[in-house]
């Protein structure tokens, strides 16, 4: 990789100190404002943290690491944010900026500690995966994630969301925004939210998968899920597995279209005398367990368990509708 000065072209603001982390098993210093650029010399290499490196011995002003996959030739390039499992040393913002940023598709980070930024991790793109990091005591949403693809586009990847933890942010834990997204347990650990002002999971996409996740003692709602669109089911939307306990608000709120798939109480296809439920909501005994959360559900819910609010948008999704998804 080519050098000017003793420092690495592909980052900005890296002079200084003797090398610490590296890049492809180049060394390099690792400070707050650490920017780097994905091109093809550094594509599918891994930024590590080594424990000396500055930006875990010291206060942010503003923003940790930012990693920018941008332009022509993109989506043929991948990079990952790799810390190695810094607990002991978290990287400390002052309240302002983003811990780690990740902008463009194919971006990943691994076993990162975030603390006291506005926003902890976040991620713009798709193909994203975000695997077993920590994330506390952000000023605004702990994890965020937008992933601006439709879901329609033939170039779609979906973004994998695993082993996460949120805990004490001022927004929610878990900001979530994309289709096809795989939101659940990771190596580790569960997606887990705890403490957060606004609430624990707040999903929004199509064919979004959301297995294990945990939310507990959240002011706002453990979970709050929505899907709009009548072809989620054929791309695997499914919501199974959750655990939702002590949050402030409803333990999970779940809004999906009736694609005539979730019919509860009765075996007739047009569900006579039974109830349709939203798509992809599990509906089997021990699918969901929720305990001491709120209890009031918005307009429209089903009834189920309390605490738990699964909502049917719209009309019946029609055969025509169906075949073209």
């Amino acid at each position: 990789m080519r050098k000017l000065s003793g420092c690495l072209v592909v980052l900005l603001g890296l002079c200084g100190p003797a090398s610490a982390g590296s890049i492809g098993g180049t060394p390099i210093t690792v400070s707050c404002g650490t920017t780097v650029k994905v091109d093809d010399n550094n594509a599918f290499q891994t930024l590590t943290l080594d424990s000396t490196d500055p930006i875990l011995s010291t206060t942010c002003a503003i923003d940790g690491i930012t990693i920018k996959n941008l332009g022509p030739g993109r989506n043929d390039r991948g990079f990952l944010v790799d810390c190695g499992g810094n607990q002991a040393k978290p990287i400390k913002g002052s309240g302002k900026g983003t811990g780690i940023e990740l902008l463009g598709p194919n971006l990943m980070v691994f076993n990162c500690s975030v603390s006291g930024f506005a926003n902890g991790i976040t991620v713009t793109g798709d193909g994203s995966d975000i695997e077993d990091n920590q994330v506390a005591n952000s000023t605004g949403d702990g994890f965020v994630v937008n992933d601006p693809i439709f879901f329609r586009n033939p170039n779609i990847i979906g973004s994998n969301f695993t082993g996460n933890q949120a805990v004490n942010n001022h927004g929610w834990g878990f900001n979530l925004k994309g289709s096809l997204m795989n939101v659940g347990t990771g190596n580790v650990f569960n997606n887990f939210a705890s403490g957060n002002t606004l609430g624990g999971f707040l999903v929004k996409g199509e064919g979004v998968s959301m297995s294990g996740n945990e939310a507990v003692a959240n002011a706002g709602p453990g979970f709050f899920v929505t899907s709009t669109n009548c072809c989620s089911g054929s791309l695997g939307q499914f919501f199974t597995s959750a655990l939702a306990v002590g949050n402030s608000g409803p333990g999970i709120v779940y809004t999906a279209r009736n694609d005539g798939s979730n019919c509860v109480g009765s075996v007739d296809p047009a569900c006579t005398g039974g109830t349709f439920f939203p798509l992809g909501f599990d509906t089997s005994a021990g699918a969901i367990s929720a305990s001491g959360n709120g209890t009031t559900c918005p307009t429209g819910s089903l009834s189920f368990i309390p605490g738990v609010c699964p909502i049917t948008k719209g009309r019946l999704c029609s055969d025509n509708i169906l075949g073209r998804c």
